[in-house]
């Protein structure tokens, strides 16, 4: 059975994701099971500069978002939808999705998927495409 754990606020540190368009997107786990205990649940927030985008991707896993502040979109499928504080998004598996930061804002984005660690999570951009 997992533990409870604290994770102050910054931490851990935040990390650049190489394979966002225009590398204007970083992120930082809150829940990991590299962290601490997790059982089938790990969370982040990502933050996407302004005019930059998140390169359309899959996941072998559900994912869900929630819009913290900023404004955007989110591409889904052949569909894009406006995104601003307090939106949630349900992403099945198997859906290509990406992000874009919009409106002179960058998008700050709360995540969460059914796996215990980040690197459990697939990105695969090729069957995006």
């Amino acid at each position: 059975m997992a533990q409870p754990v604290y994770i102050p606020n910054n931490s851990p540190d935040l990390v650049t994701m190489e394979e966002a368009e225009n590398g204007g997107l970083k992120y930082r786990l809150t829940v990991d099971a590299e962290g601490g205990p997790s059982d089938n649940l790990c969370q982040g927030i990502f933050y996407l500069y302004d005019g930059h985008s998140e390169s359309t991707h899959v996941h072998d896993v559900d994912e869900v978002i929630y819009v913290l502040a900023g404004n955007g979109h989110v591409r889904l499928g052949d569909r894009e939808m406006r995104l601003s504080p307090g939106d949630t998004v349900y992403i099945p598996a198997g859906v290509p999705h990406g992000f874009t930061a919009k409106d002179n804002a960058d998008l700050t984005v709360h995540f969460t998927f059914p796996v215990d660690r980040f690197s459990d999570v697939v990105y695969d951009y090729g069957a995006a495409a």
